[in-house]
């Protein structure tokens, strides 16, 4: 699996997305690289995952979300991947809930920075 995941990795560092706006690639460019990462979120297993594990993971997903919108724009298959990364940054203990950002919007508003 190693040997799998250390493959796509160098193929995609080789590949035209690390070196290009998103905007710029190739619809061939866009296809080979949702299928990278797909293949490296395939082969990442959840197990004892840290927090930064769940981060990389978030980015990988985000990403997907990305090029599936500029591949072939179906909404619900570009919202599941960006819902998927929020989902893992939850999973890996960001609150984004409303009621955490309330909390720490109250936290500005009683200690505002002196200037």
């Amino acid at each position: 699996m190693y040997g799998d995941f250390n493959r796509i990795v160098v193929q995609l560092v080789q590949h035209p997305v690390m070196h290009k706006p998103l905007s710029d690639l190739t619809y061939t460019e866009s296809e080979l690289a949702y299928a990278l990462i797909r293949e490296l979120i395939d082969l990442s297993t959840e197990g004892d995952y840290t927090l930064l594990d769940y981060i990389q993971m978030a980015r990988l997903e985000y990403y997907l979300g990305e090029l599936s919108c500029k591949i072939n724009c179906i909404r619900e298959e570009t919202a599941l991947h960006y819902a998927g990364a929020l989902h893992l940054l939850e999973k890996g203990g960001f609150d984004l809930g409303i009621k955490k950002w309330v909390e720490l919007v109250s936290l500005r508003i009683e200690n505002p920075k002196k200037e």
